[in-house]
């Protein structure tokens, strides 16, 4: 596993079932995972938690 668990992501997406099921890929890998259901949520998010990395659904 490494240093995963110390790698935060943040996903961007409305729709609940694919978030939850990146989530929990996501999770089992190790990472902590954080998920925001649209742009201005996902931005409060970044302000945040300052994530490693973003994955945004970009036809939100």
């Amino acid at each position: 596993m490494g240093d995963r668990g110390n790698k935060r992501i943040l996903i961007i997406e409305d729709d609940l079932h694919i978030a939850e099921g990146m989530k929990l890929n996501l999770s089992l890998q190790g990472y902590e995972v954080i998920i925001a259901p649209d742009g201005p949520a996902g931005l409060r998010e970044w302000k945040e938690r300052r994530p490693d990395l973003i994955i945004l659904d970009i036809m939100l």
